[in-house]
C-alpha cells in the first residue's frame, strides 16, 4: 500500500444502534461503496464491526471518517487506532508443507 501512495492504515471499531438483520444489511451495503475499507469483520461483543482502512495521509483518513464512515446508516460510534508498524501480514491460511 505505501508504494502505491497509501501511507496510513487504520483499524476502525464500529458500534451500531441496532443489530437487526435489516440494519446490518443496510450498513454492509453502505460499506461496499467505500474502497478505502480493505477488510471488514463482524464481531460479537461490544464492537459490531472492525474495519481495516487505508488512506494516503491523515487528512484524507479524517475526511473519510467524518464524511463517509461516521454518518453511515445505524452507526452510533467509531473508535480508531492508527497502525504504527506492521510486523507481519500474510494473505491466505497456513497450509502444511
Amino acid at each position: 500500500p505505501a508504494k502505491l501512495g497509501f501511507a496510513i492504515t487504520v483499524f476502525a471499531m464500529v458500534s451500531l444502534k441496532s443489530q437487526a438483520e435489516s440494519s446490518l444489511r443496510e450498513f454492509e451495503e453502505h460499506r461496499r461503496a467505500l474502497p478505502e475499507v480493505r477488510e471488514w469483520h463482524m464481531l460479537n461483543g461490544e464492537i459490531d464491526f472492525i474495519l481495516k482502512v487505508v488512506a494516503k495521509d491523515l487528512q484524507s483518513f479524517q475526511q473519510f471518517l467524518t464524511s463517509k464512515l461516521t454518518p453511515a446508516p445505524n452507526v452510533v460510534s467509531v473508535k480508531t487506532s492508527l497502525t504504527i508498524r506492521t510486523s507481519k501480514s500474510l494473505p491466505g491460511v497456513p497450509l502444511p508443507v
